[in-house]
């Protein structure tokens, strides 16, 4: 089987979870046999291909264009739409406002096109459930969840306690794209009242919002980690904390969760139906929520979750998932 993957244009220069899961989703179709190519060209000839695969919708004019150029050539569209309604997140800042009416503009386009394509993979139910909720879609769909590197397990904190060695030995960790989404600034706020140490690395996407995150004196940003070290980082943190305003359901909370660290989440998007009881929940428009749950994180065991994610939600499981959906539609 020869597939075909497109994604927004920037998807490696500006990284964020479509990224991961569009890399690793492919490098484990390719430990199946699965030939897999990326294309970033809307009007790619598409013969030698048996389906083409999108990834997010929310970048809807791309996405369409991917779309057309698939039906045009009358080939299988399966399509991860990594959806979730921002309107509720845009409405807390006044700022967002040419945000929002965009948002409220494309809303009928991203509809129309979930509509058409011939297979949805949401991240998880929930998602999906606010899929039919916004639009009433009628689109077949299979639920292929977000998964975790198998190569992180059995990596432990001595890589990274020797690259930070003046660290506490109780620290926050949070590994996200530093943007108002993410909510960094509250997290920030909320460690140094407790006084704990809030250790933050990934791309910084809003400079400005950067510099009100790095005003707190208990934050440590370390640029952006990968690999063994990322590993390593997760396994070294007492917590690690995604306290977005939506996450589907955050790809470093899986991979944290997995290398032994209590995860702290949001509770906006498909994070419990991952996560179960066996994670701490704060709830973005409750800013006191997330000082509660980092205390109650403190003394929170880690091990319930982490075996559940591990038996769960590999990579190669997931690859595994998605063949048999591309299966099911062909």
């Amino acid at each position: 089987m020869k597939v075909l993957f497109q994604v927004r244009p920037d998807y490696r220069k500006n990284p964020a979870g479509d990224t991961v899961q569009l890399l690793a989703t492919a490098q484990a179709l390719q430990k199946l046999g699965i030939q897999v190519h990326v294309s970033l060209n809307p009007n790619i000839q598409l013969d030698e291909y048996d389906l083409v695969h999108i990834f997010n919708v929310t970048r809807v004019s791309d996405t369409s264009m991917y779309l057309e150029n698939a039906k045009r050539q009358k080939k299988t569209v399966v399509l991860s739409p990594i959806y979730w309604n921002m309107q509720k997140f845009l409405e807390q800042r006044e700022s967002n406002a040419m945000a929002l009416a965009q948002w409220e503009a494309n809303q009928p386009w991203r509809g129309q096109l979930l509509q058409d394509c011939d297979l949805l993979l949401p991240n998880g139910q929930l998602e999906m459930d606010m899929i039919r909720d916004d639009f009433q879609v009628e689109t077949p769909y299979q639920v292929i969840p977000n998964g975790f590197p198998e190569d992180y397990l059995g990596i432990d904190e001595s890589l990274f306690r020797e690259k930070c060695p003046n660290l506490p030995e109780q620290f926050v960790l949070s590994i996200a794209r530093i943007a108002s989404r993410k909510n960094q600034a509250l997290l920030a706020r909320s460690c140094y009242e407790l006084g704990l140490t809030l250790v933050l690395a990934g791309p910084i996407n809003d400079p400005p919002y950067f510099e009100l995150v790095q005003s707190y004196s208990n934050v440590i940003y370390l640029g952006t980690l990968q690999g063994r070290l990322l590993a390593s980082a997760y396994a070294a943190a007492k917590i690690h904390a995604l306290p977005s305003w939506f996450e589907t359901p955050g790809l470093s909370s899986l991979e944290a969760g997995a290398c032994g660290a209590v995860i702290l989440s949001t509770d906006q998007g498909s994070t419990t139906e991952y996560f179960k009881d066996m994670a701490i929940y704060m709830n973005p428009f409750q800013k006191e929520s997330l000082k509660i749950g980092l205390e109650k994180a403190l003394t929170f065991s880690p091990e319930p979750l982490m075996n559940h994610i591990r038996q769960n939600y590999s990579w190669s499981k997931i690859g595994e998932m998605t063949l048999s959906a591309y299966n099911s539609v062909l």
